[in-house]
């Protein structure tokens, strides 16, 4: 498991890959290469984009948890479908409402 100072250097190689493959995208762009060729550059480009940011959410886990007092990330009560259902069919609600 990378520690945070290689996952900075991880970082910091996929930034530069990112901005090299831009300029590969750009420049296949102007030189008016095929639709097939420029397809493939930009897939390229998003799958490269996609794996930097499971690299920064790691990096961002483990930055987290060198904290010294760090507690778990909040999680957000679960509501279910039968809750909602309630409140709408409520008395007074706008389910039950009558109009006079």
């Amino acid at each position: 498991m990378p520690d945070l100072a290689e996952m900075e250097l991880y970082c910091l190689e996929a930034r530069g890959l990112i901005a090299r493959a831009e300029d590969a995208v750009h420049a296949m762009v102007e030189n008016g290469a095929c639709e097939g060729h420029r397809l493939m550059a930009a897939q390229g480009l998003t799958a490269i984009r996609h794996l930097n940011r499971i690299i920064e959410l790691h990096r961002h886990r483990l930055a987290f948890e060198a904290l010294p007092n760090a507690v778990g990330l909040p999680v957000a009560p679960r509501r279910s479908w039968f809750f909602a259902l309630r409140q709408r069919l409520t008395p007074g609600g706008p389910a039950l409402e009558t109009r006079a």
